[in-house]
């Protein structure tokens, strides 16, 4: 026991080395040149691959997709609040993803963050089929697909699909399958999103898709009273 407990001991020690080695790769690269965002993509260029990291990471994958995580999440905020360019993400989402194939919402807040954010929303499709891939019987991940094909790329009949698949799947809540009738019912479009991020915000344990999903709610709604005033304003011309 004492043996298998040194070796644990080593393996924590060595997984934190090496991340503290990665970061100080970052950080000299970041030093090197140019700008903080154009040191930002740079350093993000650099990053090891998942499969890589997996292997460095002698067992603690799950420690390395936390470190990755935040990075990820500093890396969005930067960008969100400067160029809102987001060049990046792809690639550190696909290592996260990697080193830790269970992590539910970095497949969903990448696949958002491509879609909506980057304008890649085959990028994040491929993000979540990779997610349903390790995890098939993840209602989450079928519902943000059937989610991205409606709202983003307007395919009511993958939309549909893929709301209807997340419903069948353990713990689905009955909102996917409503959703699913939704869709095969052709509902008027802005209605149904302004439903859908309804629910997303309101489901949502994250609270980077929770904030998303909360403006998307407002833009939704402020649309639907310009829509219902222009109705309004033609009907008392007619």
């Amino acid at each position: 026991m004492g043996l298998l407990r040194a070796r644990g001991l080593v393996q924590a020690i060595s997984a934190l080395v090496a991340i503290g080695f990665l970061c100080g790769a970052i950080a000299v690269k970041r030093s090197m040149k140019g700008s903080a965002l154009h040191q930002q993509g740079e350093e993000l260029m650099y990053f090891p691959s998942g499969r890589f990291l997996k292997q460095a990471s002698l067992g603690h994958e799950n420690t390395f997709a936390d470190v990755v995580w935040l990075r990820a999440i500093q890396y969005y905020g930067e960008h969100r609040l400067t160029d809102r360019k987001y060049d990046m993400v792809g690639h550190i989402f696909d290592v996260m993803t990697t080193l830790d194939p269970q992590f539910i919402h970095a497949y969903a807040f990448g696949a958002l963050v491509l879609a909506e954010d980057a304008g890649k929303p085959i990028d994040g499709l491929k993000l979540l089929r990779k997610g349903m891939s390790h995890n098939p019987d993840d209602w989450y991940l079928a519902f943000e697909t059937g989610f991205i094909y409606y709202i983003v790329l307007r395919d009511s009949e993958n939309a549909g699909r893929y709301f209807s698949l997340s419903s069948k799947l353990p713990g689905a809540p009955e909102f996917t399958s409503r959703f699913a009738a939704f869709v095969e019912e052709r509902a008027g479009h802005t209605e149904t999103a302004l439903r859908l991020w309804e629910e997303s915000a309101r489901m949502t344990e994250n609270a980077r898709i929770k904030e998303m999903a909360e403006q998307k709610v407002e833009e939704l709604r402020r649309k639907l009273e310009e829509e219902r005033r222009a109705r309004e304003s033609i009907r008392k011309g007619g």
